[in-house]
């Protein structure tokens, strides 16, 4: 055998080995990382950027509100804050998650004609200041009716929960002395859902998910719809810490009578999520 041949096999052999070596090696991380739906616990922490679409009445004893547009009214449309979520899987095919965030806003505006809120009026011509603050949490039970190593299907039966604070102060200049008007309620709303979910593994490290939730009901002193879609992916940057990014969209059309709370809210919330991930 030529010298030049066995130099060719010699080099072509430590190629197969380097390669072999490579495919191992990376056989080896893949095995590293938790496979699809074989987590127990996933924690998340970070950042959710909100957009607001917001209409709320408050009725008086004897009057309807106004319907109000905040976001037109002095309100920023946008806001940020932190968030955390997590999923329980304390069995193969049962999970629970749950959702938080919270959002506070503020604004001023003139009053263009006469607004009735909280069975008072505030003339048009007037400084009006709003408040909102929200507490949102989405909690749910998924079963996964499909399961295998790449797709996870499951049905879910939920709880989208807000603790809504409003108030209203108008402040009258016109005529000389100035007339205040205030009004302000509070409520917890805690909404049923229905859906469905599917996970799709594309690798061990690598998921994409999607939810779609909602129910009306007219249940003791609320009345109205709520509809969740959620669409997110995450990469796993070790075994147990990763990234995340999703998108929210809730939209609640509600009549409330509680003593608490009398009128009516509607809003749609567009929300982007980046978030840090503990897997185990």
């Amino acid at each position: 055998m030529s010298h030049i041949l066995k130099r060719k096999l010699f080099n072509a052999s430590r190629v197969s080995l380097a390669v072999a070596a490579l495919l191992m090696t990376q056989s080896a991380l893949a095995q590293d990382f938790i496979k699809g739906g074989q987590d127990t616990f996933t924690f998340n922490v970070g950042g959710i950027v909100n957009r607001f679409d917001t209409r709320v009445a408050l009725n008086g004893t004897s009057s309807t509100g106004t319907v109000l547009d905040m976001e037109t009214n002095g309100l920023s449309s946008n806001t940020s804050s932190l968030e955390v979520s997590g999923t329980w899987r304390f069995a193969d095919r049962h999970r629970l998650d749950l959702l938080y965030y919270n959002a506070s806003r503020s604004g001023n505006y003139q009053a263009t004609s006469d607004i009735t809120v909280g069975g008072q009026v505030i003339s048009a011509g007037s400084s009006v200041l709003t408040e909102t603050q929200g507490k949102y949490f989405l909690a749910g039970y998924r079963y996964s009716f499909y399961k295998t190593e790449a797709v996870e299907l499951g049905g879910v039966l939920g709880l989208y929960g807000i603790d809504f604070n409003y108030k209203v102060i108008g402040t009258n200049l016109n005529g000389g002395a100035a007339k205040v008007v205030t009004a302000s309620s509070s409520t917890t709303l805690p909404l049923p859902l229905l859906g469905v979910s599917a996970d799709w593994y594309v690798q061990p490290r690598w998921r994409v998910s999607s939810s779609l939730m909602g129910l009306s009901t007219n249940v003791g002193e609320t009345d109205g719809s709520v509809r969740v879609l959620q669409l997110g992916t995450d990469y796993m940057l070790t075994r147990n810490w990763g990234m995340g990014l999703s998108f929210l969209q809730s939209k609640v059309n509600v009549n409330v009578t509680k003593s608490d709370f009398d009128g009516r809210l509607d809003w749609t919330n567009r929300s982007v999520l980046l978030y840090a991930m503990l897997k185990y």
